[in-house]
């Protein structure tokens, strides 16, 4: 389309102008064949001169290029390494990149304690598999001290996001008296929330322990 093109004109110009931002989606213009041939390699090009003047977005796309393998020869390594950079400036998927990295050990040396780290950091974000992984991981004492207080602080908030599993072990902690105070009333509410979702291990355990499923 030529509305496309003349787009990826005006982001050439001001890429070759200084322009971070635009070299990033000049970067995405290759990488998606909007207004121009598409080309990965050149995609990658772009992104790390946007990355290498500091621009967050281009940080991340130059680590899920290395990760993918796309337009560059793949290197969890150098995913990392990019991945670092866009997580110190805040952005919320390089975190959980970095920290699920960490946990796995996959391009940088296994560490728990900094895969909850960056989980933590992405989980004040907003990203509810974060809260859930430092809520087990509070729970179980890996990388973080045993907590059930914290673990159930963290199974709450992604409770409170939707997550029907862990509305269930919300549910489970209240009616046990696990991490907080007992209430058989709220845990049931956790519980139901669960079982609303048709969460099957929530309408299992109301079937064994004769609760109501709804």
């Amino acid at each position: 389309m030529q509305k496309d093109r003349d787009l990826a004109k005006r982001y050439r110009e001001a890429a070759n102008e200084g322009d971070v931002m635009a070299m990033n989606n000049l970067g995405v213009c290759y990488h998606t064949g909007k207004g121009v041939v598409e080309d990965h390699a050149m995609a990658f090009q772009w992104y790390l001169k946007a990355a290498e003047l500091g621009d967050t977005y281009a940080c991340y796309n130059v680590a899920e290029c290395y990760y993918k393998g796309d337009g560059i020869a793949q290197s969890d390594e150098k995913a990392c390494e990019w991945y670092l950079k866009a997580a110190n400036k805040g952005d919320m998927q390089s975190q959980v990149n970095l920290a699920n990295a960490y946990y796995l050990g996959k391009g940088i040396e296994e560490n728990h304690e900094k895969a909850n780290k960056w989980w933590m950091e992405a989980a004040w974000q907003g990203h509810v598999q974060s809260m859930k992984n430092l809520g087990a991981d509070y729970w179980n004492g890996d990388g973080l001290p045993h907590d059930e207080t914290e673990a159930a602080f963290w199974y709450e908030l992604a409770a409170n996001s939707g997550d029907p599993f862990s509305q269930f072990c919300t549910g489970w902690l209240y009616l046990n008296g696990r991490g907080v105070k007992p209430d058989k009333k709220l845990g049931l509410k956790w519980i139901h929330k669960a079982t609303a979702q048709s969460y099957q291990p929530a309408i299992d355990y109301c079937k064994e322990h004769g609760f109501s499923i709804y």
